[in-house]
C-alpha cells in the first residue's frame, strides 16, 4: 500500500503543479485554451479520490488520521471546489493561487509516514472521523475564503462574470457549517473518551476561538460597515487563526491534537 500511494501522492501533486503552472501562464499568454488547467485539476482530484478509496478499503475506516491523511484531505476539498468553481464561474484566473494552496498542503502531507495506521480504540468511532474530517474540509474551505478576499483586495479578477464576493461566501458559510459540525462531533467525542463535552485543552479552546470567530465574521459580513477592504481582513486573517490553531499549537506546545504521531 506505501508504494501504491507513494506513485498517487507524487502523480496528484505533479497534475496540480502543473495546473498551477499552466494556468497562470494562460493568464499570461491569452492563445492557451484555459481550461487544459482545469482539466489538470480535475485529473488531481479523480487522482486523490482513488487514493482516498484504496486506503479507506485498506484501513477500513475514512484516512483522516495523521499528518499525511489530513493534509490530503485538506488539499482535495481545496482542489475540489477550485475545479467546482472553474465549472460553476469561470473562475479558471483563481485556479493558480488554489492549486498553490493544494500543492503547499501536499508538500506539508509528504512528510507524514505515508502507511495505513490502525486506528487506536479510543478513536475508533464514526464521531472521531467525522470531527477529524469536517475540521480539515472547513480549513479548506477557509482558505479558499482566504485566498479570494486577497484576490478582491487587489482588484484581481478572479472570475470573469464578478462572482468573486459570492465565491468567498459561499467558502465561507460552507466552511462554517463544516466546522460547526466538527465541533459538535468532537465534543460528543470527548464526552464519551473522557468522560466531559469539555476540557480546557488548549487545542480545544482555540478551536472554540475559531467557532467564535467565524461566527462574528457572517455576523457582520452585511453589514455596510464591513463591506470592501473589512471583511477582506477579516477573511484573511481567519486563516491566519486557522492555520496557528492548526501548525502553531502543534509546533509550539504538547497539544491533544499533535502534528506527528508521538
Amino acid at each position: 500500500m506505501i508504494k501504491t500511494t507513494f506513485i498517487l501522492h507524487n502523480l496528484s501533486l505533479g497534475l496540480y503543479a502543473a495546473a498551477a503552472i499552466y494556468s497562470a501562464a494562460a493568464l499570461l499568454v491569452r492563445r492557451l485554451p484555459l481550461f487544459v488547467g482545469r482539466l489538470a485539476a480535475l485529473a488531481g482530484v479523480v487522482t486523490q479520490l482513488v487514493l482516498l478509496v484504496l486506503r479507506w478499503n485498506a484501513g477500513s475506516h475514512l484516512p483522516v488520521t495523521g499528518l499525511f491523511e489530513t493534509q490530503h484531505f485538506l488539499a482535495l476539498w481545496v482542489a475540489a471546489v477550485a475545479v467546482y468553481f472553474s465549472f460553476r464561474y469561470r473562475a479558471d484566473s483563481f485556479m493558480p493561487a488554489a492549486m498553490a494552496l493544494t500543492v503547499a498542503s501536499l508538500l506539508f502531507a509528504g512528510k507524514g509516514p505515508m502507511n495505513v495506521a490502525p486506528l487506536t480504540p479510543a478513536i475508533d468511532t464514526p464521531l472521531f472521523l467525522i470531527h477529524v474530517a469536517t475540521s480539515f474540509a472547513a480549513y479548506g474551505l477557509f482558505g479558499i475564503a482566504a485566498l479570494m478576499a486577497i484576490y478582491r483586495t487587489f482588484h484581481w479578477p478572479g472570475s470573469p462574470l464578478g462572482n468573486e464576493r459570492r465565491m468567498m461566501d459561499e467558502s465561507l458559510y460552507i466552511g462554517y457549517i463544516l466546522f460547526t459540525w466538527c465541533m459538535i462531533a468532537g465534543s460528543l467525542w470527548a464526552y464519551l473518551a473522557w468522560g466531559s463535552y469539555w476540557t480546557w485543552r488548549i487545542k480545544g479552546l482555540w478551536s472554540w476561538i475559531l467557532w467564535f470567530y467565524y461566527s462574528g465574521v457572517l455576523h457582520v459580513r452585511n453589514r455596510p460597515r464591513w463591506q470592501g477592504w473589512p471583511l477582506n481582513v477579516l477573511a484573511v486573517a481567519g486563516f491566519i487563526l486557522v492555520l496557528f490553531t492548526y501548525l502553531g499549537l502543534g509546533l509550539l506546545f504538547t497539544t491533544s491534537h499533535p502534528l506527528l504521531p508521538e
